[in-house]
């Protein structure tokens, strides 16, 4: 009998230490995995034959990854768009939008064999939006629509893949996002009505043929009957929407710092320069790319379009090399926001953050306009994340949306500052990051959850806060300076 006790506490503390063995490989492996200073491995690139048909879906993991990056139509889903209290009225939206998918911005191998049609020039949604957008085009009312970009084609190649140019299934994105959007601020919370007049809606665009294209292809599905009699396309002034505020020495000094920076990180792990080495061969006949998520980008090429990875003389690129790629540029997203980075998004941002601050300022004293649209670009939505402060690890995929939503508390009576019933909140491609923003201070509205999972905070932040942030004193503190050009000439 003693020697059964002894047994079964022998026996307990054996089964503790294997736990305890478990839980510490466990919390090894997480460690090594979100340390910042041990980004992902990348893995080296095998001989062997051309890729077989659907090695993607076959490496379910790694594919589901690169699919979130290819950011297809039917990923483009509402979340937490438009889910207030009925207290709270909407008053208005502003839509930054980036472009859908494109062709590489760099020739890479074998770029004629990749079809970038794909399986979205053939849909019925696609010949439907053909005929009509061709229909309409033929008519004065698009004349006066589309304005300085009247010699733009309306449509991207049906199959040909153009260095930088929209592909059928960049149109498709954006139909899709329309009728998400439209769903959400038109048919539930009743924004734009019926009879809605000119000033309601203001549209912007960045003067490249991918961003025409695709907004084109947005408020095709957002307005109602697709009336743009009352619309009309107006130029951006660069990626940054940057109005009277552009040109400015000190963000390119800071750009410069920033990008010696990321030169210090890659140099810091050679693992991926020597990856970015080795494929280059295969994927570029000529110059060299060194720089890894120029080589990511061009490998999406293949990735988002099905096509098969590039090989040469029996050597290929696989689906590990460019989830190496992608891992790194995650890893190097994750890093701490530094001053120059910080700094250079600052002045690229104050113009269109003042633009932004005064149709909002518009719609709470004359309820217009309703909807305001910037048809922009990856580096657009990532330099306004960076200056508002928001942790952003990825490079915002196609057909990226950050939507700014106006709200006006109609429980709280209005005093003599009305504007102190007014909040707004930023919504990213579907997830509430209010609360993420050091300047607001946000409250909690709702708690979302399906069934007993939180599925994240709706929050609010008073307009009040973005409009102090936007105080040259406070905005331009950093440079020791009180305006843009004080600041950009220090």
């Amino acid at each position: 009998m003693r020697w059964q006790k002894k047994f079964k506490v022998l026996r307990c503390y054996i089964l503790i230490l294997g736990w305890l063995g478990i839980i510490l490989l466990f919390l090894s492996y997480w460690r090594v995995e979100t340390d910042p200073s041990h980004p992902p491995a990348p893995l080296k690139v095998s001989g062997g034959g051309a890729p077989p048909p659907g090695l993607l879906q076959q490496e379910k993991p790694r594919a589901k990854k690169l699919r979130h990056l290819c950011n297809p139509p039917d990923r483009i889903q509402r979340n937490q768009e438009g889910v207030l209290p009925s207290q709270y009225q909407l008053s208005g939206v502003v839509i930054l939008l980036r472009h859908g998918d494109r062709g590489p911005l760099i020739h890479v191998r074998n770029l004629s064999n990749i079809n970038c049609g794909h399986h979205s020039y053939g849909t019925p949604t696609y010949k439907k939006y053909v005929g009509d957008i061709l229909n309409v085009s033929r008519t004065n009312t698009y004349v006066n629509f589309v304005g300085p970009f009247v010699r733009f084609p309306l449509l991207p190649p049906p199959s040909h893949c153009g260095l930088g140019h929209l592909t059928p299934q960049g149109v498709l994105q954006h139909l899709q996002l329309g009728r998400v959007l439209r769903q959400v601020y038109l048919s539930e919370l009743n924004l734009l009505s019926n009879h809605w007049e000119e000033e309601d809606i203001l549209v912007y665009c960045t003067k490249f043929r991918r961003t025409f294209q695709s907004v084109l292809a947005f408020l095709y599905s957002f307005l109602p009957d697709f009336n743009i009699s009352k619309v009309r396309l107006q130029e951006g002034k660069g990626i940054s929407f940057c109005g009277e505020d552009c040109h400015c020495e000190q963000s390119d000094y800071f750009d410069q710092r920033y990008e010696q920076e990321r030169r210090d990180y890659r140099r810091s792990h050679p693992g991926i320069v020597d990856l970015v080495h080795r494929v280059n061969p295969l994927v570029r006949d000529g110059e060299e790319i060194s720089n890894p998520i120029t080589m990511r980008d061009a490998l999406l090429s293949y990735v988002c379009h099905g096509a098969s990875l590039p090989c040469v003389d029996g050597r290929c690129v696989k689906v590990e090399d460019v989830t190496g790629l992608v891992s790194y540029e995650e890893w190097e997203g994750r890093q701490k926001r530094t001053s120059s980075q910080r700094k250079a998004a600052k002045l690229k941002m104050y113009g269109l953050l003042k633009s932004i601050t005064g149709v909002v300022n518009s719609m709470m004293e004359d309820s217009h306009p309703r909807v305001v649209v910037y048809s922009g670009h990856d580096r657009t939505l990532k330099y306004l994340l960076d200056t508002l402060g928001i942790p952003n690890y990825q490079l915002p995929h196609y057909a990226s949306r950050l939507v700014l939503e106006l709200y006006q508390n109609t429980s709280t009576t209005p005093g003599p500052d009305y504007h102190a019933t007014y909040f707004f909140r930023m919504v990213y491609n579907g997830k509430d990051i209010t609360k993420f923003i050091p300047f607001c201070d946000s409250i909690t509205i709702r708690q979302l959850k399906s069934g007993s999972v939180k599925r994240g905070a709706i929050s609010l932040c008073s307009v009040s806060k973005l409009v102090n942030f936007l105080r040259p004193d406070v905005y331009f503190k950093e440079f020791n300076a009180a305006s843009f050009r004080d600041a950009c000439h220090k």
